[in-house]
């Protein structure tokens, strides 16, 4: 390169120097276009992208054991640049008595319609199996996948009948669907004895905008219309006792096993769980002991100091979160009574009082509820309006509480990575133990009982040590004894202190108190001294003596509805029918229910 800028300096010399100024003047003039058009590219705005399913349709063949091959034809159409698709499959679903229901799916194939395969990768994340299908010239164009698989479990038998309840699209793409179609081929022997129905719109809508049809042992489906965006088509095919051969006792506690591998070896785990809490989860020295504190510690929201007790993000520390808001004096909350026929029904209305250009000093998991309460433009909102919507904020504001904890320098090991860890050590002693069985070290599937007690013990000494894994900077084991000290003042509250201390104590402190579940002890220590209720707070029935006492009892009701709304959501279960007992439609069920579904996006 330094040759070349020598010949050219050189070549330069050379000519006279009029022309030398020409060719300065000419690559000044190129090199200014070339910048211009650099930046041009750059400040263009890119081509708009998008992609939509043209047509989804499924074609299932279930066997006499109640195994079922799905596949699925799906045809994509590609504006812009794409690579491909995920497909996510749903593999986990409630099971009775609180236990996990695994779905059983082996892909056999993906190709692009016409028998050339594609290329993909499957991973499970989560509840779902993922397929990253890659698709070639998705520019611009329309492609086709077809999925292949098999699905061990995905009948369901009933006392008086059998189910085979189908989400054929699932309801998470984030793309609307044009034309869903499904042919579902039975045994002969269900022939003149099937009934089908259908259910399409968003998870949980009972709309049936699609035909359903029954030929001979097949059943057919058809969506009327095209399908928005999360929404889905479900059907749900009645079939009668025979059909079938019900699986056998130990085939059902082969998929219990499969879907709940929990067999562990004592001894090892003791052994690992110990030396990672050894060099992990000890706590340091605080190097100082529990004394009553009148305050709580500095920049320790109540949220925050509830957390801190026990490493454990609890629904007081998020529901306390509320009446702190209200007492700082950004809400008001009013309870209201519904009168009905029979029964009155308790609320409670939640009216913000700052605008949100106001919202200064707020922590971020506290903004966030508000953002999330008073959606939009609503000032004014009540709590049950809030079921079945306000659960997807949870994780976000347990995120933000444990967050803050960590920026402020009170973990080492915080409890989700105390957690993380925990699960690793799980995870080697399932890999030991496999490859002691694989060696033939030793038997250990020989004695059930000993299984069994191997189990029980292993997850009693994993869990004394899970709980105990987290790991406090000195500060953090400090500020945990001020949080303790604050929690024994308010539990043994000295009626002198009291008597020196601001009016506004009771309700300045009210949220700590339900964070650290000694709110009944705090209130009981101002009967007789508080005698104004709280403004931010009204009564359904006035009051005509206020008492602290049942003041706190209001705001553990309170609480409590607040975290059942709060935790509400909708979720499909393994579980229960949408056919009567006698074989009737019954209008239960509803758009994503039953097992398949899921959904994918395009990268």
């Amino acid at each position: 390169m330094t040759g070349h800028i020598g010949e050219t300096l050189l070549a330069t010399s050379c000519v006279p120097a009029k022309a030398r100024r020409s060719k300065l003047r000419l690559y000044e003039i190129v090199s200014v276009s070339v910048v211009i058009a650099i930046v041009l590219a750059l400040t263009t705005p890119l081509a708009a992208k998008s992609w939509r399913i043209a047509d989804f349709n499924d074609t299932i063949t279930v066997s006499h054991d109640g195994s079922a091959t799905v596949t699925e034809h799906i045809s994509l159409v590609f504006d812009g640049e794409w690579h491909g698709i995920h497909r996510a499959i749903p593999i986990e679903y409630p099971g009775p008595n609180g236990s996990n229901y695994e779905l059983f799916v082996d892909v056999t194939g993906v190709t692009d319609g016409s028998g050339g395969k594609l290329k993909y990768d499957s991973s499970t994340s989560g509840a779902y199996r993922d397929l990253k299908i890659y698709i070639p010239d998705a520019v611009d164009a329309t492609r086709t996948v077809e999925i292949t698989y098999r699905v061990r479990n995905g009948t369901r038998f009933f006392d008086d009948h059998d189910e085979f309840y189908w989400n054929v699209t699932g309801n998470d793409w984030p793309a609307p669907i044009d034309h869903a179609a499904a042919t579902v081929h039975f045994p002969a022997a269900a022939a003149g004895s099937l009934r089908a129905q259908a259910f399409t719109g968003v998870y949980g809508s009972a709309e049936r905008n699609a035909t359903a049809k029954i030929d001979a042992a097949d059943a057919e489906f058809e969506t009327n219309g095209p399908l928005p965006m999360r929404g889905g088509m479900t059907i749900d095919v009645f079939v009668p006792k025979g059909v079938f051969s019900q699986p056998g006792a130990l085939t059902k506690l082969a998929w219990f096993i499969g879907g709940n591998p929990v067999i562990f070896l004592p001894l090892v785990t003791l052994a690992l769980m110990f030396t990672l809490w050894w060099y992990k989860g000890r706590d340091p020295d605080p190097g100082m002991s529990v004394a009553p504190m009148y305050q709580p510690p500095t920049g320790i929201s109540p949220a925050e100091a509830g957390t801190l007790l026990d490493d454990t993000i609890h629904p007081r520390d998020i529901t306390s979160t509320i009446v702190d808001l209200a007492v700082r004096g950004y809400i008001k909350i009013e309870e209201k009574v519904d009168k009905g026929l029979v029964f009155n029904h308790k609320d409670y209305v939640f009216h913000l009082l700052q605008k949100r250009q106001d919202w200064r000093g707020l922590a971020p998991h506290e903004r966030v509820m508000l953002e999330n309460i008073f959606a939009g433009d609503t000032a004014d909102i009540r709590l049950s309006s809030l079921k079945n919507r306000f659960y997807t904020t949870i994780p976000v504001v347990r995120e933000d509480i444990m967050s803050a904890l960590k920026s402020k320098g009170i973990y080492i090991l915080d409890p989700e990575s105390a957690n993380g860890y925990s699960v690793g050590a799980a995870f080697g002693i399932l890999l030991i133990f496999a490859a002691m069985q694989f060696f033939h070290v030793a038997d250990f599937l020989s004695s059930v009982p000993l299984v069994i007690g191997c189990v029980l013990i292993s997850a009693l000494i994993w869990w004394l040590f899970a709980r105990v894994m987290t790991a406090k900077t000195a500060k953090g084991a400090r500020t945990r004894i001020e949080v303790l000290g604050f929690q024994e003042f308010m539990n043994r509250v000295d009626a002198d202190r009291l008597k020196v201390m601001p009016p506004d104590t009771f309700e300045k402190f009210l949220p700590f108190a339900m964070a650290l579940g000694v709110e009944h002890h705090w209130a009981q220590a101002f009967a007789g001294i508080v005698k104004d209720p709280p403004r931010w707070y009204v009564s359904p029935n006035g009051y005509t003596g206020f008492n602290p006492l049942f003041f706190a009892g209001s705001m553990h009701s309170m609480a409590t509805d607040m975290h059942q709304t709060f935790v509400s959501a909708p979720r499909a279960s393994s579980g229960g029918s949408g056919w009567s007992g006698g074989g009737g439609f019954s209008g239960g069920g509803f758009s994503g229910g039953g097992f398949g579904g899921g959904g994918g996006s395009a990268f």
